[in-house]
C-alpha cells in the first residue's frame, strides 16, 4: 500500500457485515469483509484486520460509517450487540482521531459529488437543483437520510427507517 507509514482506517459497519480498508497517500487498499456475528465486539474485528493488513504501519485515524444512530461519537448498533465509541477506539488503538457517522449520513454527504451517470431517475420526474434529496436502502434495517442543501454547507438529517426486528419509530 504505497510508501506512507501512516494510514487511515475506513469502515462501513452494519449489523450483518463490517467492511474495513486502509487509505494511504489517497489510495484505498483492499477491502476486507467481516461477518459481525463472528466477533464479540467491533474492536475484535479491527484487531483481526490489523493483524492481516498493517504489519509495521501506523494507523493514525479512523473514519467509520455505522448502521445506527450516532450520538456523541458513539453508536449502539440497532440490530447487533456492538457498541462503537470513538473515544474508546482512539484509546485502544492509539488513533489521533476517530470519527463515527451514520452510514446513510455518509451516503447523503456524497450526493453533491455524483454526476448524471451515477444516478438512475425513478418515477418519471426530474430532479430540481437546490432542493432536498433523500437516500434510502435496505440492509438488516432500512437506512434513510436527507441532504438539505444550504449555503455555505449542506445539512444531513439521518434516520432509522425501520428494522427487521421492530416496526419503524421516530
Amino acid at each position: 500500500m504505497g510508501f506512507s507509514p501512516e494510514y487511515v482506517l475506513f469502515g462501513d459497519v452494519g449489523a450483518t457485515n463490517a467492511r474495513l480498508a486502509l487509505l494511504s497517500n489517497g489510495i484505498l487498499g483492499p477491502i476486507e469483509w467481516f461477518t459481525v456475528a463472528e466477533f464479540a465486539q467491533f474492536s475484535d474485528a479491527v484487531d483481526a484486520f490489523f493483524v492481516r493488513h498493517c504489519g509495521q504501519a501506523s494507523v493514525r485515524e479512523a473514519l467509520l460509517a455505522v448502521a445506527g444512530p450516532v450520538q456523541g461519537d458513539r453508536c449502539v448498533l440497532t440490530n447487533c450487540g456492538w457498541t462503537i465509541d470513538a473515544r474508546e477506539l482512539s484509546a485502544e488503538f492509539r488513533f489521533a482521531r476517530a470519527h463515527i457517522l451514520n452510514d446513510f449520513e455518509a451516503i447523503a454527504l456524497s450526493l453533491p459529488h455524483l454526476t448524471a451517470t451515477d444516478v438512475y431517475p425513478l418515477g418519471g420526474g426530474a430532479a430540481v437543483p437546490g432542493e432536498p434529496v433523500a437516500v434510502l436502502g435496505p440492509g438488516t434495517g432500512l437506512g434513510i437520510a436527507c441532504l438539505v442543501p444550504t449555503s455555505p454547507n449542506s445539512v444531513v438529517i439521518a434516520s432509522e427507517g425501520g428494522h427487521t426486528t421492530m416496526a419503524a419509530t421516530s
